[in-house]
């Protein structure tokens, strides 16, 4: 048994080096895994100088032979499973952190997209409303300040607002003309067809006194309204 105490009690110690060396949290984690993976290594070649050793004595048992060679072998392989559970740590912290770093740049990303998008938008409506703005001159001073609180809030909100007074029926702007600017205005926007049907019959309700379902007949379609704008365009 003297033979082969001296090999048992080196791997012990072996053993309990590794792991409180695995369970030092101070230590980084690549370089535990690293120098684990140097134990394990060691250990398994430790077989061969570990088996001359026990050798040079003739008494010692066959079974307290096997015994050191298996327990040594089992360190190096227990050795090795720390270390790789370790090195899967690191990449699993690694992996983590490249998606939080992916995740982040994506909603910055999503965020920049989305300010550009709220700047085109909130361009285009101003550009819109101004047009808007031109077109409804005939009417009184009181009357356009209400007409465009209304279209604003449809516009920037999609909230049909009536006015505060009633908007009145004038000969220098026919139902058509008024469905052309107000449409031409809210189709650009992207506004729905429905909507833009309520906010004419809620705003002009003396342009529009037949209701809702007499003035989606009579509004002219998306293709209609472009072209209407496009043949104003060329003509200016």
């Amino acid at each position: 048994m003297g033979t082969s105490f001296i090999p048992f009690s080196a791997i012990i110690a072996v053993l309990i080096i590794a792991f409180l060396f695995a369970s030092l949290p101070q230590v980084n984690h690549k370089i535990r895994y690293r120098v684990l993976y140097a134990i394990a290594i060691i250990m398994l070649l430790a077989v061969i100088p570990i088996s001359e050793y026990m050798a040079r004595d003739t008494k010692n048992s066959n079974n307290n032979y096997l015994l050191v060679l298996i327990f040594d072998i089992a360190v190096g392989y227990f050795c090795m499973y720390i270390a790789a559970l370790l090195k899967f740590n690191v990449l699993k912290q690694k992996n983590q952190a490249l998606e939080n770093a992916l995740t982040e740049k994506q909603q910055e990303n999503v965020a920049i997209l989305l300010e550009h998008q709220n700047e085109k938008k909130q361009a285009l409506q101003q550009r819109e409303l101004e047009w808007l703005a031109g077109k409804i001159k005939m009417f009184t001073e009181e009357e356009q300040k209400a007409i465009l609180a209304s279209a604003c809030a449809f516009a920037e909100h999609g909230l049909i607002i009536k006015p505060s007074i009633t908007i009145q029926q004038i000969d220098t702007c026919s139902q058509q003309d008024l469905m052309y600017f107000v449409c031409s205005a809210f189709f650009n926007m992207g506004k729905k067809r429905s909507d833009i049907v309520s906010f004419l019959s809620q705003v002009f309700p003396l342009y529009f006194p037949a209701g809702k379902s007499v003035l989606a007949k009579k509004m002219p379609g998306v293709e209609k309204i472009k072209e209407m704008r496009e043949k104003e365009n060329k003509s200016k």
